[in-house]
């Protein structure tokens, strides 16, 4: 009986830590995913809004994004 309790308690802490490694791993991942999407948005941000061509929304274009989803965000709460 003590040699199954020991094999038990050996199990459950290896799980333990491996779950200990793999869970900065994913959430890793769910960062390098999230980094990902927010420079897509940028960039399509910056492809509709640029109106001057500079490469950055200047703050006349910033106020137009910020309308446009502003805009959005009202006709999505009326849903």
């Amino acid at each position: 009986m003590k040699k199954l309790a020991s094999k038990l308690i050996l199990i459950a802490s290896l799980f333990a830590v491996a779950c200990t490694f793999a869970v900065p791993t994913v959430q890793a991942a769910d960062d390098a995913e999230k980094a990902a999407k927010k420079k897509k948005k940028e960039e399509a941000d910056l492809k509709k809004y640029d109106k001057n061509g500079n490469g950055k929304l200047d703050d006349g274009e910033k106020a137009v994004r910020d309308a446009d989803v502003a805009k959005a965000k009202a006709e999505k709460a009326k849903k």
